[in-house]
């Protein structure tokens, strides 16, 4: 009886393999490192617990003041928002941030534009060529770059084909996501704002 009580207050690790491992058996370098890492592991984890509650609290107060400027002019607010103190040396940011990603409809578009670039003439340019074929492009990382897509839009080329290209881009377009953002920042004595790193755009 005495035997399993003291077996059972045994202190032990647990390997990455998931096997218990008395802690009487190991190096003392590992029993230290092991409680090094563990320590420091639980302040950072408490901290990450806080900024993530404090960041939601200053949004709070942000979205409280610009709600109730907007409801005093008989409005709702909407958008980015940017605050100075009277004095102007802090500055609050609060901004929103769409994740766009493209449907099916993109490919059909891409399509449509094949069909122009093959019905223009030779005469046509070689720089708007390069431009469209550059757009549909994707990186390392097999994702196409949004900027140049939305780019195509803003050319006004009348042909009809073009035209139904453009309109499925519109309607490859899907929001799948919208992350909120507030920075801070402190006018230095030349005049211009630092951010208070807090990396608030990761959490």
């Amino acid at each position: 009886m005495s035997k399993t009580s003291k077996t059972s207050k045994e202190r032990t690790l647990t390997d990455a393999q998931g096997r218990v491992i008395p802690v009487k058996v190991l190096q003392p370098e590992i029993v230290e490192k092991d409680a090094t890492v563990k320590k420091t592991m639980d302040y950072a984890l408490k901290l990450q617990e806080r900024i993530i509650s404090d960041k939601q609290k200053m949004i709070q107060i942000i979205e409280k003041y610009l709600n109730d400027a907007a409801r005093r002019n008989g409005l709702e607010w909407k958008g980015n928002a940017l605050l100075i103190s009277f004095d102007e040396k802090f500055r609050v940011e609060l901004r929103f941030r769409e994740k766009i990603q493209f449907g099916i409809e993109l490919q059909l578009a891409k399509q449509k534009i094949d069909e122009c670039i093959k019905a223009w003439s030779a005469d046509s340019s070689d720089n708007l060529k390069a431009i469209i074929n550059e757009a549909f492009q994707v990186d390392k990382r097999g994702q196409l770059a949004r900027y140049r897509i939305f780019a195509l839009r803003r050319y006004k080329i009348k042909d009809p084909v073009w035209k139904e290209a453009m309109d499925l881009i519109d309607k490859a377009i899907m929001v799948t996501s919208t992350k909120q953002y507030v920075s801070f920042a402190v006018k230095d004595e030349s005049g211009n704002y630092n951010k208070i790193v807090l990396n608030f755009s990761a959490l």
